[in-house]
């Protein structure tokens, strides 16, 4: 990300990137970048999620900002005629409540790349879309290809509050939109354990043990462990793959050879589980949803879905009377759209409230992920999810029609889950 870091030169790339190697490799030091900051900044145990508002200095916000400076920061400085759309504005800075700033500054210059307090404010701001330098550079830039990148700094709010070494779950989802199309997405996900890890099937899942927790302690010059965090990368026609953020990270601190064994065979092609039933029949799928059901299912409607599909036994009850689908797992953010594409899972649902539109940046990173990995992303009525005016008068919704997303491993999955939800909603 800066001289004391590296410029992410030379770190090989899976060979089907080879016609955005530059969009890739510029999207991953910005997601690295966030990465970092973030994994600094989580709480290492639970929070008092109820009481800790984004509008407070809390840890989410510092993480918030200045994940969002650093990775903005990265992708301006490499393509500063390219659109960038995200979550934060810099008035709660610039109004510097509670002496906010300095800790976002304080945070920022844990990993660098950003030389002062009004340079940290103006790449936030560049997230507002103010991305050009005149309206004429703008509409000659815009008839050429209409670039837009879309960045959520922490989605996942409340899993990165629960605390790292609980399994709080969040990440960091980037996507470039070239003409209305995801083109390329990363999603990092500081926490997220890596495949076949004894955290994968910890109840809540992500867990750390006493040993994971031991290990990282005696580890403590190194950010991220062999256990855990991840990047997922899609490119529009190339494929998704995995790679651990400690490859990275050992490769930009000189730790590690770009022609080394070890960085070539980092990258795993990811593939969603077999969609047309034979490895895993439809009733068997698991479910992949959020901990806040309060938003992504107020109505309890994934539950009612999950009874279908399953069958009359697939609930269970806890000493609270409280119901949950037995074949599933929770976590937040949307690195769930990851472990999708890992085959891990064959169902997402997020059904929000009525009246809600989801915002691009909870939706386009995951989109293309899934979808590279040969699963399916859909809204609830089986349509193709609409990017077409993303970007646009600096438009940063989803279409209004769009009324909830169904995401799974596709082919006979996603058309049991559309009817289903079409069952369900008629009743």
């Amino acid at each position: 990300v800066d001289e004391s870091t590296g410029n992410g030169k030379g770190f090989p790339l899976p060979s089907s990137f080879e016609e955005r190697n530059e969009d890739v490799a510029t999207a991953l030091l910005s997601v690295f970048a966030a990465c970092q900051v973030t994994r600094h900044v989580q709480p290492t145990n639970i929070t008092n999620i109820e009481t800790i508002s984004k509008q407070d200095s809390s840890p989410v916000t510092v993480g918030d900002f200045a994940s969002q400076a650093l990775a903005l920061q990265v992708l301006h400085s490499r393509f500063p005629h390219d659109m960038l759309i995200a979550e934060e504005g810099s008035e709660a800075l610039r109004n510097d409540v509670d002496g906010l700033l300095q800790k976002v500054w304080k945070a920022v210059c844990n990993v660098g790349g950003i030389h002062d307090e009004n340079e940290l404010m103006t790449a936030i701001g560049y997230g507002q879309g103010i991305d050009l330098e005149t309206e004429e550079s703008q509409s000659t830039v815009l008839e050429k290809r209409r670039r837009v990148w879309c960045l959520d700094p922490i989605d996942g709010t409340k899993g990165f509050l629960r605390g790292r070494i609980e399994g709080g779950q969040y990440c960091i989802a980037l996507a470039l939109i070239e003409d209305g199309e995801p083109v390329l997405s990363v999603l990092g996900c500081p926490n997220l354990p890596l495949p076949l890890t004894p955290a994968t099937q910890t109840v809540p899942y992500g867990l750390w043990s006493e040993k994971e927790v031991e290990e990282a302690e005696k580890e403590n010059d190194r950010m991220f462990t062999t256990t855990r965090g991840c990047l997922f990368v899609a490119v529009r026609g190339c494929g998704c793959y995995e790679v651990p953020l400690y490859v990275l990270e050992e490769f930009l601190s000189g730790a590690m050879e770009p022609t080394s064994k070890a960085t070539a065979e980092s990258w795993t092609r990811l593939h969603v589980t077999p969609n047309d039933g034979s490895s895993k029949p439809i009733s068997d799928a698991t479910f992949c949803l959020g901990v806040e059901r309060g938003f992504s299912d107020p109505k309890g409607t994934v539950l009612q879905i999950a009874k279908l599909i399953h069958g009359p036994d697939s609930l269970t009850t806890d000493e609270n009377g409280i119901k949950d689908i037995k074949n599933s797992l929770r976590m937040d953010g949307q690195g769930k759209y990851g472990l999708l594409a890992r085959g891990d899972a064959e169902y997402f649902l997020r059904l929000p409230k009525e009246g809600y539109v989801d915002w691009v940046w909870d939706v386009a990173a995951g989109y293309l992920v899934l979808r590279e990995a040969g699963g399916t992303m859909t809204d609830v009525h089986g349509k193709p999810i609409d990017f077409s005016e993303i970007g646009i008068k600096r438009r940063a919704k989803l279409p209004d029609g769009v009324k909830g997303i169904l995401g799974s491993c596709g082919g006979v999955f996603h058309e049991a889950l559309v009817d289903t939800y079409r069952k369900v909603a008629h009743t």
